[in-house]
Protein backbone atom coordinates (compact mmCIF):
# COMPACT_ATOMS: atom_id res chain seq x y z
CA UNK A 1 0.00 0.00 0.00
CA UNK A 2 1.36 3.19 -1.30
CA UNK A 3 -0.06 6.89 0.69
CA UNK A 4 0.51 10.46 -0.68
CA UNK A 5 -0.06 13.19 1.86
CA UNK A 6 -0.42 16.20 -0.19
CA UNK A 7 -0.36 19.64 2.37
CA UNK A 8 -1.74 22.17 0.21
CA UNK A 9 -0.93 25.34 2.06
CA UNK A 10 -0.29 24.90 5.71
CA UNK A 11 2.23 27.49 6.83
CA UNK A 12 3.54 24.99 9.77
CA UNK A 13 3.98 21.25 9.94
CA UNK A 14 0.03 19.55 9.18
CA UNK A 15 -1.03 17.99 12.78
CA UNK A 16 -3.88 16.03 10.88
CA UNK A 17 -1.49 14.75 8.16
CA UNK A 18 1.27 13.52 10.75
CA UNK A 19 -1.60 11.77 12.48
CA UNK A 20 -2.74 10.15 9.01
CA UNK A 21 0.65 9.52 7.83
CA UNK A 22 1.25 7.59 11.08
CA UNK A 23 -1.77 5.97 11.39
CA UNK A 24 -1.07 4.37 7.76
CA UNK A 25 2.40 3.75 8.73
CA UNK A 26 1.44 1.92 11.63
CA UNK A 27 -0.34 -0.53 8.99
CA UNK A 28 2.47 -0.80 6.92
CA UNK A 29 1.83 1.47 4.21
CA UNK A 30 4.93 3.25 2.45
CA UNK A 31 3.78 7.24 3.00
CA UNK A 32 5.26 10.24 1.44
CA UNK A 33 3.89 13.48 1.89
CA UNK A 34 4.31 16.73 -0.92
CA UNK A 35 4.17 20.40 0.35
CA UNK A 36 2.55 22.61 -2.20
CA UNK A 37 2.45 26.32 -0.24
CA UNK A 38 -0.33 27.40 -2.09
CA UNK A 39 -0.50 30.85 -1.39
CA UNK A 40 -2.74 32.67 1.26
CA UNK A 41 -2.94 36.04 -0.07
CA UNK A 42 -4.66 36.54 -3.24
CA UNK A 43 -2.61 38.58 -5.17
CA UNK A 44 -0.05 36.21 -5.19
CA UNK A 45 -0.04 34.20 -7.80
CA UNK A 46 -1.58 30.84 -7.67
CA UNK A 47 -1.41 28.08 -10.17
CA UNK A 48 -3.15 24.97 -10.54
CA UNK A 49 -1.02 21.70 -9.40
CA UNK A 50 -2.24 17.84 -11.18
CA UNK A 51 -0.26 14.97 -10.54
CA UNK A 52 0.13 11.42 -12.22
CA UNK A 53 -1.34 9.84 -8.87
CA UNK A 54 -0.53 6.55 -10.79
CA UNK A 55 2.03 5.18 -7.88
CA UNK A 56 -0.33 5.48 -4.62
CA UNK A 57 -3.06 3.72 -3.96
CA UNK A 58 -4.82 6.58 -1.12
CA UNK A 59 -4.56 10.29 -1.62
CA UNK A 60 -5.47 13.09 0.98
CA UNK A 61 -5.29 16.70 0.46
CA UNK A 62 -5.21 19.01 3.87
CA UNK A 63 -6.99 22.28 2.61
CA UNK A 64 -6.34 25.02 5.57
CA UNK A 65 -7.31 28.12 3.55
CA UNK A 66 -10.48 28.38 1.75
CA UNK A 67 -9.84 28.60 -2.16
CA UNK A 68 -6.90 26.43 -2.34
CA UNK A 69 -8.55 23.73 -2.90
CA UNK A 70 -9.44 24.96 -6.42
CA UNK A 71 -5.79 25.05 -6.83
CA UNK A 72 -4.93 21.16 -6.71
CA UNK A 73 -6.25 18.49 -9.28
CA UNK A 74 -6.45 14.95 -9.33
CA UNK A 75 -8.44 12.01 -9.65
CA UNK A 76 -9.32 10.36 -6.33
CA UNK A 77 -7.50 12.69 -3.67
CA UNK A 78 -9.65 12.98 -0.78
CA UNK A 79 -10.14 16.28 0.67
CA UNK A 80 -10.41 17.58 4.12
CA UNK A 81 -8.93 20.23 6.42
CA UNK A 82 -10.73 23.63 7.42
CA UNK A 83 -10.77 25.54 3.87
CA UNK A 84 -12.62 22.39 2.82
CA UNK A 85 -15.27 21.46 4.83
CA UNK A 86 -15.77 22.17 8.51
CA UNK A 87 -17.69 19.31 9.94
CA UNK A 88 -14.96 16.29 8.08
CA UNK A 89 -12.72 15.09 11.17
CA UNK A 90 -9.72 12.42 11.29
CA UNK A 91 -12.11 9.89 13.29
CA UNK A 92 -11.21 9.28 17.19
CA UNK A 93 -8.62 6.40 16.14
CA UNK A 94 -6.67 7.99 13.96
CA UNK A 95 -6.85 11.26 16.01
CA UNK A 96 -5.30 9.13 18.83
CA UNK A 97 -2.22 8.72 17.01
CA UNK A 98 1.18 10.46 17.64
CA UNK A 99 2.05 12.85 14.72
CA UNK A 100 5.49 11.58 12.77
CA UNK A 101 7.37 14.19 12.51
CA UNK A 102 9.45 12.60 10.25
CA UNK A 103 7.38 14.48 7.37
CA UNK A 104 8.46 17.62 7.81
CA UNK A 105 12.39 16.85 8.81
CA UNK A 106 13.59 20.68 9.35
CA UNK A 107 10.82 21.39 12.04
CA UNK A 108 12.28 22.26 15.67
CA UNK A 109 8.88 22.23 17.48
CA UNK A 110 6.41 19.86 18.94
CA UNK A 111 2.58 21.22 17.87
CA UNK A 112 -0.80 20.27 19.91
CA UNK A 113 -3.82 21.24 21.38
CA UNK A 114 -4.19 20.94 25.21
CA UNK A 115 -7.96 22.00 24.53
CA UNK A 116 -10.47 22.40 21.28
CA UNK A 117 -13.20 24.80 21.10
CA UNK A 118 -13.56 28.57 22.51
CA UNK A 119 -16.58 30.63 24.41
CA UNK A 120 -16.62 33.00 21.92
CA UNK A 121 -18.76 33.56 18.91
CA UNK A 122 -16.15 36.35 16.93
CA UNK A 123 -17.90 37.01 13.46
CA UNK A 124 -14.43 36.18 11.63
CA UNK A 125 -13.61 33.24 13.11
CA UNK A 126 -14.65 29.68 12.32
CA UNK A 127 -13.62 27.78 15.57
CA UNK A 128 -17.09 27.81 17.58
CA UNK A 129 -18.44 25.97 14.27
CA UNK A 130 -15.61 23.19 13.73
CA UNK A 131 -14.54 22.68 17.17
CA UNK A 132 -17.62 23.81 19.28
CA UNK A 133 -17.27 24.52 23.00
CA UNK A 134 -14.61 24.15 24.93
CA UNK A 135 -13.28 21.42 26.64
CA UNK A 136 -9.34 19.07 26.88
CA UNK A 137 -8.17 16.93 24.47
CA UNK A 138 -4.74 16.18 25.43
CA UNK A 139 -2.47 16.73 28.57
CA UNK A 140 0.87 18.40 28.34
CA UNK A 141 3.14 14.99 28.16
CA UNK A 142 0.76 14.07 25.31
CA UNK A 143 2.64 16.86 23.07
CA UNK A 144 5.85 17.66 24.39
CA UNK A 145 8.45 15.66 21.93
CA UNK A 146 10.90 18.67 20.96
CA UNK A 147 12.98 21.18 23.18
CA UNK A 148 10.55 23.83 21.75
CA UNK A 149 6.81 23.51 21.88
CA UNK A 150 3.83 25.41 19.92
CA UNK A 151 0.26 25.06 21.73
CA UNK A 152 -2.27 25.84 19.42
CA UNK A 153 -5.52 26.47 21.87
CA UNK A 154 -7.76 28.97 20.72
CA UNK A 155 -8.97 30.51 24.11
CA UNK A 156 -7.21 28.14 26.83
CA UNK A 157 -8.20 30.42 29.12
CA UNK A 158 -11.64 29.97 28.83
CA UNK A 159 -11.21 26.34 29.97
CA UNK A 160 -11.85 26.42 33.86
CA UNK A 161 -9.04 23.86 34.08
CA UNK A 162 -6.15 25.95 32.70
CA UNK A 163 -4.50 26.59 35.80
CA UNK A 164 -3.87 22.42 36.04
CA UNK A 165 -2.41 22.67 32.79
CA UNK A 166 -0.37 26.10 33.22
CA UNK A 167 1.39 24.39 36.18
CA UNK A 168 1.76 21.29 34.26
CA UNK A 169 3.88 23.48 31.68
CA UNK A 170 5.76 25.69 34.61
CA UNK A 171 6.82 22.28 36.14
CA UNK A 172 8.13 20.21 32.90
CA UNK A 173 10.14 23.98 32.06
CA UNK A 174 9.22 23.31 28.48
CA UNK A 175 10.03 26.30 26.68
CA UNK A 176 6.25 26.92 24.81
CA UNK A 177 4.18 29.12 23.43
CA UNK A 178 0.51 29.92 22.92
CA UNK A 179 0.73 30.26 19.14
CA UNK A 180 -2.76 31.58 18.55
CA UNK A 181 -2.51 33.98 21.13
CA UNK A 182 -4.80 34.08 24.73
CA UNK A 183 -7.69 35.75 25.17
CA UNK A 184 -6.36 38.87 27.49
CA UNK A 185 -9.86 39.43 28.55
CA UNK A 186 -9.71 36.44 31.27
CA UNK A 187 -6.18 36.61 32.55
CA UNK A 188 -6.39 37.32 36.09
CA UNK A 189 -4.14 37.44 38.82
CA UNK A 190 -3.33 33.71 38.73
CA UNK A 191 -3.14 33.01 35.47
CA UNK A 192 -0.52 36.06 34.93
CA UNK A 193 1.59 34.69 37.68
CA UNK A 194 1.78 30.99 35.62
CA UNK A 195 2.49 32.74 32.29
CA UNK A 196 5.28 34.61 34.37
CA UNK A 197 6.73 31.16 35.72
CA UNK A 198 6.40 29.70 33.02
CA UNK A 199 9.65 29.54 29.79
CA UNK A 200 7.69 31.34 28.04
CA UNK A 201 8.52 31.85 24.37
CA UNK A 202 8.48 35.54 23.82
CA UNK A 203 6.58 37.91 23.19
CA UNK A 204 3.69 37.23 25.36
CA UNK A 205 0.63 36.98 22.38
CA UNK A 206 -2.84 38.14 22.75
CA UNK A 207 -5.69 39.61 20.68
CA UNK A 208 -7.33 42.75 20.26
CA UNK A 209 -10.34 42.98 17.58
CA UNK A 210 -12.40 45.05 18.73
CA UNK A 211 -12.25 48.44 20.41
CA UNK A 212 -15.82 48.22 22.30
CA UNK A 213 -13.46 45.59 24.23
CA UNK A 214 -10.97 48.40 25.46
CA UNK A 215 -11.94 48.33 29.16
CA UNK A 216 -11.42 44.65 29.53
CA UNK A 217 -7.98 44.70 27.65
CA UNK A 218 -6.41 47.49 29.91
CA UNK A 219 -7.82 45.20 32.96
CA UNK A 220 -5.99 42.41 31.54
CA UNK A 221 -2.88 43.97 30.72
CA UNK A 222 -2.56 45.50 33.93
CA UNK A 223 -2.47 42.20 35.53
CA UNK A 224 0.91 41.80 33.47
CA UNK A 225 2.77 43.57 36.08
CA UNK A 226 5.88 41.63 35.20
CA UNK A 227 5.57 42.86 31.31
CA UNK A 228 8.66 44.64 29.80
CA UNK A 229 8.13 47.32 27.36
CA UNK A 230 7.47 45.66 23.64
CA UNK A 231 7.52 42.12 24.80
CA UNK A 232 3.78 41.82 24.61
CA UNK A 233 1.69 41.35 21.16
CA UNK A 234 -1.81 41.33 20.18
CA UNK A 235 -3.35 40.36 17.13
CA UNK A 236 -5.56 42.81 15.59
CA UNK A 237 -8.28 41.83 13.37
CA UNK A 238 -8.71 44.71 10.22
CA UNK A 239 -11.95 43.84 8.02
CA UNK A 240 -12.78 46.63 5.41
CA UNK A 241 -16.31 46.59 6.10
CA UNK A 242 -15.49 47.99 9.78
CA UNK A 243 -15.34 51.67 10.81
CA UNK A 244 -11.24 52.68 9.91
CA UNK A 245 -11.37 54.91 13.55
CA UNK A 246 -12.28 51.30 15.09
CA UNK A 247 -8.35 49.91 13.66
CA UNK A 248 -6.73 53.15 14.30
CA UNK A 249 -7.94 53.53 17.95
CA UNK A 250 -6.69 49.90 18.72
CA UNK A 251 -3.13 50.46 16.56
CA UNK A 252 -2.34 53.71 18.47
CA UNK A 253 -3.60 52.53 22.00
CA UNK A 254 -1.42 49.80 22.01
CA UNK A 255 1.71 52.09 21.05
CA UNK A 256 1.16 54.02 23.96
CA UNK A 257 1.60 51.54 26.13
CA UNK A 258 4.14 49.98 24.37
CA UNK A 259 2.84 46.96 23.05
CA UNK A 260 3.11 45.43 19.39
CA UNK A 261 -0.01 44.55 17.08
CA UNK A 262 -0.18 41.89 14.41
CA UNK A 263 -2.04 43.36 12.35
CA UNK A 264 -4.22 40.58 10.62
CA UNK A 265 -6.37 41.59 7.28
CA UNK A 266 -9.40 39.74 6.11
CA UNK A 267 -9.35 39.24 2.54
CA UNK A 268 -11.57 41.37 1.68
CA UNK A 269 -8.87 44.40 2.53
CA UNK A 270 -7.24 43.20 -1.02
CA UNK A 271 -10.73 43.72 -2.62
CA UNK A 272 -11.29 46.93 -1.16
CA UNK A 273 -11.00 50.24 -3.63
CA UNK A 274 -8.48 51.35 -0.59
CA UNK A 275 -6.04 48.03 -0.86
CA UNK A 276 -3.40 50.19 -1.26
CA UNK A 277 -3.91 51.90 1.82
CA UNK A 278 -4.08 48.93 3.65
CA UNK A 279 -0.80 48.07 2.36
CA UNK A 280 1.00 50.46 4.14
CA UNK A 281 -1.33 50.23 7.12
CA UNK A 282 0.46 46.75 7.55
CA UNK A 283 3.67 48.41 6.95
CA UNK A 284 3.54 50.45 9.96
CA UNK A 285 1.59 48.14 12.09
CA UNK A 286 3.71 44.94 11.18
CA UNK A 287 7.70 46.43 11.18
CA UNK A 288 8.67 47.04 14.96
CA UNK A 289 11.32 49.27 14.00
CA UNK A 290 9.03 51.58 12.22
CA UNK A 291 5.65 51.04 14.91
CA UNK A 292 7.92 52.32 17.97
CA UNK A 293 9.19 55.20 16.69
CA UNK A 294 6.44 56.70 14.28
CA UNK A 295 2.55 56.79 14.77
CA UNK A 296 0.77 56.26 11.49
CA UNK A 297 1.34 60.35 10.03
CA UNK A 298 4.79 60.65 10.88
CA UNK A 299 5.34 57.03 9.28
CA UNK A 300 3.74 57.97 6.12
CA UNK A 301 5.23 61.01 5.73
CA UNK A 302 9.12 59.39 6.64
CA UNK A 303 9.23 56.07 6.34
CA UNK A 304 7.75 55.14 1.97
CA UNK A 305 9.75 57.50 -0.01
CA UNK A 306 8.30 55.27 -2.97
CA UNK A 307 5.09 57.11 -1.88
CA UNK A 308 4.07 59.98 -4.29
CA UNK A 309 2.64 63.04 -2.31
CA UNK A 310 -1.06 62.45 -3.31
CA UNK A 311 -1.22 58.81 -2.33
CA UNK A 312 1.00 60.35 0.73
CA UNK A 313 -1.85 63.23 1.58
CA UNK A 314 -5.14 60.43 0.50
CA UNK A 315 -3.41 58.44 3.32
CA UNK A 316 -3.17 60.73 5.68
CA UNK A 317 -6.48 62.31 5.08
CA UNK A 318 -8.03 58.83 5.53
CA UNK A 319 -6.37 58.55 9.15
CA UNK A 320 -7.85 62.16 10.42
CA UNK A 321 -11.18 61.34 8.85
CA UNK A 322 -11.74 57.41 10.86
CA UNK A 323 -10.86 59.27 13.86
CA UNK A 324 -13.11 62.56 13.72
Amino acid sequence: MKVLLIDADSKIPNLALMKLGRWWKNRGARVDLVRLEIPYYPWRRREVVGFDFSGYDKLYCSVVFSGSVNFVVGRGIEFGGSGYNLKLGLGSEVEACEPDYGFYPNNKYSYGFLTRGCIRRCSFCIVPEKEGMIRQVAGVGDIVRHRLVRFLDNNIFAFPGHYRLLEELVDFGTRCTFYQGLDIRLVDDENAELLRRMNYIQPYRFAFDNWVDVGLVERGLGKLRWRRDWNVRFYVYCNADWALGDVFRRLEWLRERKCLPYLMRDLNCWASRERKFYIYLNKWANVPGIFKRFGFVDAIRNCFKELGDAERSHFIDLYFRALS
